[in-house]
């Protein structure tokens, strides 16, 4: 818990120190970035269970945004709002700021590497298993009115 808490200092304050916001503005800040992070390792782990376990978990993104507002308000008021990772006397050092990038960098290369596989698989489960069938062209509207105006020679 005390690496949350030292990456919530770094947060607050870089945004504190070097975007020069106000209290306010700063805690606001370290919500939304710490809230963005976990939701994306949460996806990420979520997408690793179902490529190996093949269960689909986010039945649709309206459930991915429910579950980032929920992730935030319980990252705020369990955890930035009480300030307590600014009780811990952190120091801005060198090593804790190599390591949050770190860390931010394997989260993001994570990220793609296992959404790159579940698309993989995706694609080929639908090229084993085509269940939309091309029907060629549709009617649009576009061609509607196009072919109206043609044939009142307007």
């Amino acid at each position: 818990m005390k690496a949350y808490y030292y990456f919530l200092f770094r947060i607050y304050r870089y945004y504190k120190d070097k975007q020069n916001e106000n209290e306010f503005q700063a805690l606001f800040s370290a919500t939304a970035v710490s809230t963005t992070i976990i939701s994306i390792n949460v996806i990420t782990i979520i997408g690793l269970i179902s490529f190996f376990y093949n269960i689909q978990l986010i039945a649709s993104t309206k459930y991915i945004v429910i579950s980032m507002l929920l992730i935030g308000i319980l990252n705020h008021l369990l955890f930035v709002r009480t300030k307590r990772f600014l009780q811990y006397n952190f120091q801005k050092d060198k090593n804790g700021g190599v390591l949050i990038i770190t860390y931010l960098i394997i989260s993001a290369f994570l990220t793609f590497i296992v959404g790159h596989y579940n698309r993989a698989k995706i694609f080929e489960e639908r090229r084993k298993n085509p269940t939309i069938e091309n029907t060629g062209n549709r009617k649009s509207l576009i061609g509607d009115i196009v072919k109206w105006f043609e044939e009142n020679n307007l």
